[in-house]
């Protein structure tokens, strides 16, 4: 499996696309899971292909990256919570070869894929993985959400169960309730912790980390790391 973990959607940077042409390919077929969203209702519009409404801007700012590669829009299928079935859901994951995570509110868009029976099938897949912020966090088996104006405290929730040998930080950008928080989930657990900054990604295969771009381990056994 391929894992792509970001803070931001920043794939076309020539910086980022020359990393992931690899693994992202004009005849791909990409399937986003539209479960990200603080509340139930909120964005589902906003992922609006067009037609007898206007263009989501979270269908363009998600799709807009992928055109940069070649690939059609037919080639990008879209899971929508409350709209997809979970049977139809479970289909389109099964037939991308590229899965597509949003960002937005990382335990939300967890329990929604409980909802959906959506783990096993990406657990399985043995795809290609990615997706900025939330959509990174939701990798892993468990993960910590800092302290920010969307979350009034700290809190861990679990995960897919991608990944497991490390943990991140995104959006990293020395706040002091990062800090805290970073410090606090070192002490709950001894693994690594990376912070990925604002322009930073990492590329995992088979569960280790083959190449990182403004991201660096922090925390190691319960330890900084200098």
């Amino acid at each position: 499996m391929i894992n792509i973990l970001s803070s931001r959607t920043i794939y076309d940077k020539p910086y980022v696309k020359k990393h992931l042409e690899k693994y992202i390919h004009k005849d791909s077929k990409i399937c986003v899971i539209a479960f990200s969203q603080f509340e139930s209702d909120d964005m589902i519009d906003q992922y609006h292909k067009g037609y007898e409404q206007p263009l989501g801007i979270w269908y363009l700012h998600i799709l807009e990256p992928f055109l940069s590669y070649g690939i059609d829009p037919d080639n990008v299928s879209w899971v929508i919570y409350k709209k997809d079935t979970a049977d139809s859901a479970i289909k389109k994951v099964s037939d991308a070869d590229i899965i597509f995570l949003p960002g937005g509110a990382p335990e939300k868009f967890y329990n929604r894929l409980v909802e959906y029976n959506l783990l096993d099938t990406i657990k399985n897949s043995n795809k290609v993985v990615m997706g900025p912020s939330a959509g990174t966090m939701v990798q892993f088996n468990w993960f910590h959400i800092s302290k920010d104006r969307d979350y009034k405290k700290y809190q861990l929730s679990d995960g897919i169960g991608l990944l497991e040998d490390f943990g991140v930080e995104v959006h990293y950008n020395r706040r002091k309730q990062q800090k805290k928080s970073l410090r606090r989930t070192s002490h709950y657990h001894e693994r690594p912790i990376y912070v990925i900054y604002e322009p930073g990604y990492m590329i995992i295969e088979d569960g280790k980390i083959i190449y990182s771009y403004m991201a660096s381990k922090y925390y190691e056994k319960g330890k900084r790391v200098k």
